[in-house]
């Protein structure tokens, strides 16, 4: 017996399971903590950076349509017929009808706006000044040279043009009211022949901007944004307002106001230009609460890491111990029956799959005791089987010896039936015991379909029709042999012997598109439906050993890509069709059909 082999070291089983509880418990984890550590804060940057910049661009669209609507009251009013005449005139009496249908034409156009906004007019010469709520001093233009005029959007824009409705932030006060304006809207005033009369400013309070605003109030600070003038005001803070130095997270953008977003300090900062106007709006999130988030998502995974590898360590410790003792127990009998000792044993193991697992190795090894005894006395039947093989290979020549010397009788004495039934007989014969060869050609099956049909036309006359095609581009296409004799002798046996009137038997051979197709029809007695079962493979156990036969010769060569199928109808007849490729190496499956 050949010595055993010698082993390299290997790990053992507690360090096996402790690699597959760190595997299972702790990379998980630790693939999680990496991917948050190394990717996790740059990806909640982006995914900040993103909502930001949406909030902004949706709060940028809804103080455009803000702003939209107050620059369409102002086109109103500085084109009303009234204003121009009135401001023509440069005088308003408080108690004239001009004055009272003045105002009324004033509230009538900031109907439900006057607690967001005012509506002011004022003459070239400051005669005429006329609002909505207490006319603001910084517009009055009889003091135009005040050093504080420089709040006022009149000072700032005296050159605006005839059609445009300029909008200014730099005006930020607290109007009498105690409201804040954030944003003017400026328009002059200009009679028919083009001659400025006076000048029209809407004062936007903070309530029409910052009540349209972060609605979902993610945003920490929106500022109104005026780049030309580096002036900027909050919407949500309306206190906090001034230049560029008052934000130090602006001058950051150093000069690029295109629409982005980007980290500045501890905040998410996005900005984009308000449609229809100069003007940009600025968001910011505070990302600390967001990273502080970040930082306990990581501490719990660390955590949960640490009592992973805890766990792994107790659980692989108990589980060797549980497993080691019936794994060695096996082993060591194993190393018996190596060595001849087909003795088995009780089952020992409290563990049920290691109980089935020993049980089945005692019953393998008493299998191999039984099988050895049986392979001693198989050889002895086998030796006694090839003495009887060899005396038994004359029977078959002394076979053709008798048929050839009734085929020479036949002859002799002008016996022509029996002369040809014996030359048939003698083709079929010597087809059926040559196995030699597993295969046959489409032709050689054909010439036996001709010797078989012979014989029958010689038993039956004129009472069995045959026609047999072969297409000569099938000639040479090797089959398994034997698989179209049998269903011709089927057709005769079962389909036409019990029927009365003529026979008719058809055997075609053609090929179409690449495939073999073989036919079989009879018009006997054929069989009601349900004879044969649909799936062919249950013939294995039927009488129908025949065409079971067929199948699974046919099915081993061509595997999925042979279609079998039988039809038969009551008193009609049967058809057997089969067909497969004509390149055997390319077929790889089954179908059947009945």
């Amino acid at each position: 017996m050949n010595a055993r082999p010698v082993f390299k070291s290997r790990t053992t089983l507690f360090g096996r399971l402790l690699l597959y509880f760190l595997v299972v418990l702790i990379v998980p984890l630790g693939l999680f903590s990496a991917y948050y550590a190394l990717i996790g804060g740059r990806n909640q940057e982006r995914y900040l950076k993103n909502q930001t910049l949406n909030l902004v661009l949706n709060d940028a669209d809804q103080v455009s349509t803000v702003l939209e609507t107050y620059r369409h009251k102002a086109y109103q009013l500085s084109t009303d017929p009234l204003v121009v005449s009135i401001l023509r005139t440069d005088r308003l009496s408080s108690d004239s009808p001009e004055s009272r249908f003045l105002y009324q034409l004033l509230f009538s156009t900031m109907r439900g706006d006057t607690y967001l906004a005012s509506a002011n007019l004022v003459s070239n010469s400051g005669k005429v000044r006329i609002s909505t709520h207490t006319f603001p001093e910084v517009y009055d233009l009889r003091y135009h040279g005040n050093t504080w005029d420089m709040n006022s959007i009149i000072s700032q824009n005296e050159d605006v043009s005839p059609t445009a409705s300029l909008i200014s932030i730099r005006g930020h006060r607290t109007a009498d009211n105690g409201k804040q304006v954030v944003a003017s809207i400026l328009r002059r005033v200009y009679d028919e022949d083009g001659t400025n009369l006076g000048y029209l400013v809407l004062d936007l309070y903070a309530e029409a901007l910052s009540g349209q605003v972060n609605q979902d109030q993610l945003l920490d600070d929106l500022l109104l944004v005026d780049t030309k003038e580096f002036y900027a005001t909050s919407l949500l803070q309306s206190d906090d307002y001034g230049t560029f130095d008052k934000f130090p997270f602006l001058s950051e953008l150093k000069g690029n106001y295109r629409q982005a977003a980007l980290r500045t300090g501890t905040s998410i900062t996005a900005i984009s230009q308000i449609p229809g106007t100069s003007l940009y709006l600025a968001g910011s999130v505070n990302a600390v609460p967001f990273e502080e988030s970040l930082d306990r998502w990581f501490f719990a995974f660390s955590i949960t890491m640490l009592i992973g590898t805890f766990l792994a360590l107790v659980l692989s410790l108990l589980f060797s111990r549980s497993i080691s003792r019936p794994i060695r127990d096996l082993a060591h009998r194993m190393g018996e029956v190596e060595d001849g000792k087909l003795q088995s044993k009780e089952v020992t193991s409290a563990i049920s799959e290691f109980a089935k697992l020993e049980h089945s190795f005692n019953l393998m090894v008493r299998q191999i005791a039984s099988l050895l005894e049986l392979t001693r006395e198989e050889q002895q039947k086998l030796s006694e089987a090839e003495r009887k093989a060899l005396e038994s290979q004359m029977n078959p020549h002394f076979l053709f010896n008798t048929l050839n010397t009734i085929k020479a009788l036949a002859k002799l004495h002008g016996e022509q039936e029996i002369y040809t039934i014996t030359v048939k007989l003698g083709k079929l014969l010597r087809s059926t015991i040559d196995n030699h060869e597993s295969e046959s050609t489409l032709e050689e099956s054909m010439n036996l379909i001709d010797s078989y049909l012979t014989i029958q036309k010689l038993r039956f006359g004129d009472k069995l029709v045959t026609d047999v095609f072969l297409d000569p581009s099938c000639a040479s296409v090797k089959t398994p042999k034997l698989i179209i004799q049998p269903l011709v002798e089927n057709a005769i046996i079962h389909g036409l012997e019990p029927k009365r009137g003529e026979w008719r038997v058809t055997v075609r051979v053609e090929r179409h598109e690449g495939r073999i197709f073989i036919t079989v029809q009879d018009n006997g007695v054929g069989f009601p439906p349900g004879t044969l079962p649909d799936n062919l493979d249950e013939l294995a156990n039927s009488t129908h050993v025949g065409v079971y036969n067929i199948y699974r010769r046919l099915l081993l060569k061509y595997g999925r890509k042979m279609h079998l199928s039988i039809d038969s109808k009551t008193g009609e007849g049967t058809t057997v069709r089969i067909s497969f490729p004509d390149d055997a190496s390319d077929a790889k499956g089954v179908t059947n059909e009945l």
